[in-house]
């Protein structure tokens, strides 16, 4: 008994079945379309009523009129905005044109589309920033690790507030590379400490921040010589204290909330306000000390131009410019944008552009625009050419060649010799 043809003889009757009702379909669509009143009562030359490769109808039409039709509801799955139209020409011999205008038929994304649409560009917007960040900032380190010349105090705050948001980009970096869903699922060990270290250097990154609060409220409030203050104990307060902060939050997060990676949070468990809390309080602190430190330049050092008083002020700028930044950016993550659509774009957008561009901001305020830095670069520079210059002239010199009527005095030495 051979059974081949069979599979091959029911596929050729679906086929025959399929195209019968496709060719009824054209027919029954066709007979709808001929039904149609013509676009004008014109007795001259006409296009015949036809269905296009999309399924338009395009009704009976004089010859050199531009006809427009709706736009298709559905095509191949997707959905368009049928208030727009498409347009085509019925040409003087009376056919129609082949091209077929749809440029202004848009498709209709879903709400769930529209998300997918903002998250991705919320995630470039967040990669670009973090990568500006990461090189502005590895800039900013090696100038204030080579100019040995402006190594004070403050400007040694400055160094680790940058080394603090390297790190922390750096962490970012790495979570944004090894973090998958399966990761978060497992929960191993070393997607934990993977957490642990990008908030711990978060919370660093406010603690720096609070150090250069500290050294302007000391110098300027308090009148109280900058000598005197050392630099263990600013080290002590952006990499020494939130150390505990961070152990405490993996005990409590090991205990109340052990899952995905330690990312999020649990219904009902507030373990993350144990490093989210000394941030914010850190923060209303610094809000308090330029509060204080505005007033006494506005009152009593508004007269002095001492160059000391001069970088005072423009460290008060800098802290101004990016404590607000700071601060807004952190505060965002409390916010709740409301169901709003417009709000949730905006939300997602502002969050990622402040949180991610942080450490650009940080390298331009603090480093590039620092009148120290750019006065040290320019020395160097002018040094390195003199140098290169001088060189030149040596090479130069030494490179002519010694005249033959010159006598050299070990010639003359030989000579009288004999």
């Amino acid at each position: 008994m051979v059974s081949g043809p069979r599979p091959t003889l029911l596929l050729f009757l679906l086929q025959v079945f399929l195209l019968r009702d496709n060719l009824v379909a054209a027919s029954i669509q066709e007979q709808y379309c001929e039904s149609l009143l013509p676009t004008t009562n014109h007795t001259g030359p006409q296009c015949n009523a036809s269905v296009d490769l999309i399924g338009t109808c395009w009704p009976r039409s004089a010859v050199g009129q531009l006809v427009a039709r709706p736009c298709p509801e559905y095509f191949y799955g997707v959905r368009y905005n049928t208030t727009n139209n498409g347009y085509r020409e019925c040409l003087a011999n009376g056919s129609w044109a082949a091209r077929v205008n749809y440029s202004q038929c848009q498709e209709i994304l879903s709400e769930e589309k529209k998300s997918k649409l903002h998250y991705h560009i919320a995630v470039i917007i967040n990669y670009l920033g973090h990568c500006v960040s990461l090189g502005a900032l590895l800039v900013a380190f090696v100038l204030f690790m080579r100019l040995r010349s402006i190594r004070c105090l403050r400007n040694i705050i400055h160094w680790n507030l940058i080394t603090a948001f390297i790190l922390r980009n750096a962490t970012w970096f790495v979570v944004q590379l090894t973090m998958n869903p399966e990761v978060h699922e497992s929960n191993v060990v070393w997607c934990r400490l993977v957490t642990a270290a990008y908030n711990y250097f978060h919370v660093t990154n406010f603690f720096w921040m609070f150090g250069e609060g500290c050294y302007l409220h000391t110098a300027i409030v308090l009148t109280y010589s900058t000598d005197k203050l050392r630099k263990w104990m600013f080290i002590c307060i952006g990499w020494c204290i939130p150390f505990p902060i961070i152990v405490a939050w993996a005990i409590g997060k090991l205990y109340y909330d052990n899952e995905k990676c330690w990312f999020g949070k649990r219904a009902g468990v507030y373990t993350d306000y144990i490093y989210q809390g000394p941030m914010i309080l850190v923060l209303l602190i610094n809000f308090i000390f330029l509060f204080n430190i505005v007033r006494i330049l506005m009152t009593k050092l508004r007269a002095s131009t001492t160059s000391e008083t001069i970088q005072y002020r423009k460290a008060v700028k800098a802290t101004l410019v990016l404590l607000p930044l700071l601060g807004i950016t952190y505060m965002l993550f409390f916010v709740n944008p409301g169901e709003d659509e417009i709000s949730r774009i905006v939300f997602i957008y502002f969050n990622s552009f402040l949180e991610s561009f942080q450490g650009f901001f940080v390298s331009v305020f603090y480093c590039f625009l620092n009148s120290e830095v750019r006065s040290a670069v320019r020395k160097r520079w002018h040094r390195w050419q003199d140098k290169h210059s001088i060189r030149a002239r040596v090479a130069r010199a030494m490179s002519i060649p010694t005249s033959p009527t010159r006598v050299s005095f070990h010639s003359i030495k030989q000579s009288s010799a004999v």
